[in-house]
């Protein structure tokens, strides 16, 4: 007869599949052995279901969020007990902000061992405090047929929980007493009862009329999937012109790109001002485009499943719902001025951007990736370069963590990314960040996981360079620029990964198109104090 252990594990794995897990990413312990193994099981005779193992907590966190991310479906996490389970934190405070589907299995000491002195101990259950949408606990070792038909239920319901808007992480807390091994080798499958959730096929609101006479749409990033069809359809019968984030995954030529540099001219902020704009998705990374909304006391509404993401406090009418259904029903009211107003904006978005040094780079992504290449974007000035001078010609699927913002995870991340596509990847970082997830290269190695990494070399932390702390000349290296010294060829090389070092951004096209397999740094040597005056020459910038 199966014991306990392995039953009711078996029948979390099954229910975890069951309510659409695909992916498994676990970091090797102890307390976790009897769901690690089973797992591993699992996935053995189910090649649809894939196992990643990264012996960093940290590193792992961030790579099932660089999975879930992209294939907008939750991924389990399994950690052992003790501290390990707080290295998924920050990982889950970035899934939990930008609404991120994970699941935490946190195996965890028995009752027994609590509050006591024992070791590897923790209090585990709700962990992670505000940033899971729930926790709960599981007896795996409990024999009662209650209890496997309630972690069938409650499991299913969780992963539910998970992936409904808004998403993000949920965790099951595991108490396991020794002994751990489960059975093995018996390929019986459990029979898990499957639960059906139904969501609504649309979302139906009544919609006041659009009759202002200059309408603006403004789409911030976007978490789900595209909308582009959509918008498309109602932006160019109705003739509104569109400022597309870079993350909102509708960038395209057509779209105005680039706002913090076009609000430096007085046509935008006077001439093209508009009598509302109509906001799609997240907070921009363009901070002056709300700051101009607001001051300009322009009304605004906002749509979005999410009421809460609009920190201006400009917002006059939240919709909630996708920015699909409302592009579907609602109803504009033609002015004459409105065919004008997207011309101009039109004209102005063609304005000569002639780009150099670190901005040039973005430039030269623009001719050099493939088409639908998936580019994840490290935050800092990779990000805010990313929204001002990347087109979209040839890829809208652009990822970034900008929930919490952090420079921690994004090679992880930006690699749990890759292995979801059929195609190489893209990450633009800097060195800082890079060097705060070196131990995410690990998993490029072991994997051979197909990404570019292009590395902006400026020695440190170049966005406090824009900021008023620069001013304080006798501290500001010490303190803020933290010049890091980094040999980026050996860290390549400690990790078995190639290694590029381009001289000049022209010359990305041609190493991008140069095959090879596996994980590959390209490095581009800057200067922070270049790069500010570029930047103040260009868009008059500070952050």
């Amino acid at each position: 007869m199966i014991d306990a252990l392995t039953y009711n594990t078996k029948h979390l794995i099954g229910a975890l599949v069951a309510g659409g897990v695909k992916y498994f990413v676990l970091s090797p312990g102890s307390r976790s052995t009897p769901v690690a193994l089973l797992i591993a099981e699992y996935v053995k005779y189910h090649p649809n279901v894939k196992l990643y193992v990264d012996v960093d907590e940290r590193s792992a966190g961030f790579f099932a969020l660089g999975i879930a991310k992209t294939t907008l479906s939750p991924v389990v996490l399994l950690g052992t007990s003790g501290t390990a389970i707080t290295e998924y934190t920050p990982a889950v405070a970035e899934a939990s902000v930008s609404e991120v589907p994970l699941i935490i299995l946190s195996t965890d000491r028995p009752q027994e061992l609590q509050y006591n002195g024992a070791p590897q101990t923790l209090p585990q259950q709700n962990i992670f405090g505000k940033l899971t949408k729930a926790d709960l606990a599981f007896n795996l070792q409990e024999t009662h047929q209650d209890i496997t038909e309630y972690i069938d239920f409650a499991t299913q319901k969780f992963v539910h929980l998970a992936n409904t808007a808004p998403c993000g992480p949920v965790q099951f807390n595991l108490p396991l007493r020794k002994p751990l091994m489960p059975t093995l080798g018996n390929q019986d499958n459990v029979l898990v009862k499957q639960l059906s959730f139904s969501k609504p096929s649309q979302i139906k609101i009544d919609i006041p009329p659009i009759t202002a006479k200059r309408v603006l749409i403004l789409a911030g990033p976007n978490v789900a999937e595209s909308y582009s069809d959509a918008l498309l359809a109602f932006s160019q019968p109705y003739h509104v012109p569109v400022i597309a984030d870079i993350l909102s995954r509708v960038r395209t030529p057509e779209t105005i790109h680039g706002i913090d540099y076009l609000l430096k001219f007085d046509q935008v902020t006077d001439e093209l001002k508009p009598d509302l704009v109509i906001r799609f998705g997240k907070t921009p990374v363009s901070a002056k485009v709300l700051q101009w909304l607001k001051h300009a006391n322009i009304e605004t509404w906002h749509v979005d499943l999410n009421a809460g993401t609009d920190h201006s406090r400009h917002v006059s009418r939240a919709i909630l719902m996708p920015p699909r259904d409302f592009l579907r029903q609602a109803k504009v009211v033609l002015s004459e001025e409105q065919q004008a107003f997207e011309t101009n904006w039109q004209l102005i978005n063609q304005k000569d951007k002639q780009l150099v040094h670190e901005m040039a780079i973005v430039s030269a992504l623009n001719r050099a990736v493939s088409p639908k290449t998936p580019i994840f974007v490290a935050n800092s000035m990779p990000i805010r370069d990313m929204d001002d001078f990347f087109t979209g010609f040839n890829t809208q699927t652009i990822y970034a963590n900008r929930g919490a913002n952090g420079i921690d995870g994004v090679i992880s991340t930006a690699l749990g990314m890759s292995v979801t596509t059929k195609q190489r990847s893209l990450l633009l970082t800097g060195d800082l960040t890079l060097f705060h997830d070196m131990n995410g290269l690990m998993m490029a190695r072991n994997y051979q996981l197909p990404l570019d990494i292009i590395v902006i070399d400026n020695n440190g932390g170049g966005i406090f360079s824009f900021l008023p702390q620069a001013e304080a000349t006798e501290y500001f290296e010490t303190l803020f620029g933290t010049p890091l010294e980094l040999d980026i060829s050996k860290i390549a090389s400690l990790y078995q990964l190639s290694y590029v070092l381009l001289k000049q951004p022209e010359d990305l096209r041609k190493v991008l198109n140069q095959p090879t397999d596996g994980t590959r740094i390209i490095v581009y040597p800057s200067n922070r104090t270049q790069n500010v005056r570029d930047h103040q020459k260009y868009i008059g910038e500070s952050l």
